[in-house]
Protein backbone atom coordinates (compact mmCIF):
# COMPACT_ATOMS: atom_id res chain seq x y z
CA UNK A 1 0.00 0.00 0.00
CA UNK A 2 1.25 3.49 -0.84
CA UNK A 3 2.98 5.45 1.94
CA UNK A 4 4.00 9.07 2.33
CA UNK A 5 7.25 10.25 3.89
CA UNK A 6 6.67 13.78 5.16
CA UNK A 7 9.62 15.94 6.15
CA UNK A 8 9.16 19.21 8.03
CA UNK A 9 12.12 21.59 8.34
CA UNK A 10 13.22 24.84 9.94
CA UNK A 11 16.30 25.95 7.98
CA UNK A 12 19.52 27.02 9.67
CA UNK A 13 21.94 26.71 6.71
CA UNK A 14 20.26 27.02 3.28
CA UNK A 15 23.34 25.91 1.30
CA UNK A 16 23.76 22.73 3.36
CA UNK A 17 20.05 22.02 3.18
CA UNK A 18 20.10 22.38 -0.61
CA UNK A 19 22.96 19.86 -0.90
CA UNK A 20 21.15 17.42 1.38
CA UNK A 21 17.78 17.86 -0.37
CA UNK A 22 19.29 17.26 -3.80
CA UNK A 23 21.09 14.10 -2.66
CA UNK A 24 18.08 12.77 -0.71
CA UNK A 25 15.70 13.38 -3.61
CA UNK A 26 18.04 11.58 -6.01
CA UNK A 27 18.42 8.61 -3.65
CA UNK A 28 14.73 8.33 -2.83
CA UNK A 29 13.56 8.60 -6.45
CA UNK A 30 16.16 6.00 -7.49
CA UNK A 31 14.49 3.67 -4.96
CA UNK A 32 10.96 4.15 -6.25
CA UNK A 33 9.71 7.28 -4.49
CA UNK A 34 8.01 10.18 -6.25
CA UNK A 35 8.38 13.74 -5.06
CA UNK A 36 4.76 14.68 -4.39
CA UNK A 37 5.03 18.14 -2.80
CA UNK A 38 7.60 20.67 -1.62
CA UNK A 39 7.38 24.20 -0.30
CA UNK A 40 6.13 26.47 2.45
CA UNK A 41 2.68 25.34 3.56
CA UNK A 42 -0.18 27.79 4.00
CA UNK A 43 -1.19 27.36 7.63
CA UNK A 44 -4.96 27.54 7.84
CA UNK A 45 -5.28 26.86 11.55
CA UNK A 46 -3.07 26.40 14.60
CA UNK A 47 0.60 26.92 15.30
CA UNK A 48 3.16 25.82 12.74
CA UNK A 49 6.81 25.73 13.86
CA UNK A 50 8.22 24.66 10.47
CA UNK A 51 9.32 26.73 7.47
CA UNK A 52 8.86 24.10 4.83
CA UNK A 53 7.72 20.60 4.05
CA UNK A 54 8.50 17.88 1.53
CA UNK A 55 6.32 14.87 0.74
CA UNK A 56 7.58 11.73 -0.99
CA UNK A 57 5.14 9.10 -2.19
CA UNK A 58 6.45 5.55 -1.86
CA UNK A 59 5.05 2.33 -3.30
CA UNK A 60 4.93 0.93 0.26
CA UNK A 61 5.82 1.72 3.85
CA UNK A 62 8.43 -1.06 3.72
CA UNK A 63 10.14 0.52 0.69
CA UNK A 64 10.34 3.88 2.47
CA UNK A 65 11.71 2.29 5.64
CA UNK A 66 14.31 0.27 3.70
CA UNK A 67 15.55 3.43 1.99
CA UNK A 68 15.51 5.48 5.22
CA UNK A 69 17.53 2.85 7.12
CA UNK A 70 19.94 2.04 4.27
CA UNK A 71 23.69 2.60 4.31
CA UNK A 72 23.27 4.82 1.23
CA UNK A 73 20.89 7.12 3.10
CA UNK A 74 23.16 7.16 6.18
CA UNK A 75 25.78 8.87 4.02
CA UNK A 76 23.21 11.35 2.65
CA UNK A 77 21.80 11.96 6.14
CA UNK A 78 25.19 13.28 7.28
CA UNK A 79 24.85 16.11 4.73
CA UNK A 80 21.92 17.56 6.68
CA UNK A 81 23.82 18.00 9.97
CA UNK A 82 23.60 21.69 10.86
CA UNK A 83 21.35 22.41 7.87
CA UNK A 84 17.99 22.49 9.63
CA UNK A 85 15.85 21.15 12.41
CA UNK A 86 13.69 18.32 11.13
CA UNK A 87 10.66 16.25 11.94
CA UNK A 88 10.01 13.25 9.72
CA UNK A 89 6.91 11.07 9.68
CA UNK A 90 5.82 8.10 7.59
CA UNK A 91 2.12 7.72 6.92
CA UNK A 92 0.36 4.88 5.13
CA UNK A 93 -2.28 5.78 2.57
CA UNK A 94 -5.88 4.73 3.04
CA UNK A 95 -7.09 1.87 0.87
CA UNK A 96 -8.96 3.23 -2.13
CA UNK A 97 -12.16 1.65 -0.80
CA UNK A 98 -11.97 3.53 2.53
CA UNK A 99 -14.72 6.08 3.15
CA UNK A 100 -13.43 9.63 3.46
CA UNK A 101 -14.92 10.13 6.92
CA UNK A 102 -13.75 6.81 8.42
Amino acid sequence: MTAFLIVYARVTDPARLHAYAKAAEHLFTSRGAKLAARGSPAVLEGDWPWEGAVVFEWPSREAAERAWHSADYAAVHRLREGAAEFQVVLLGALPSSSPVNA
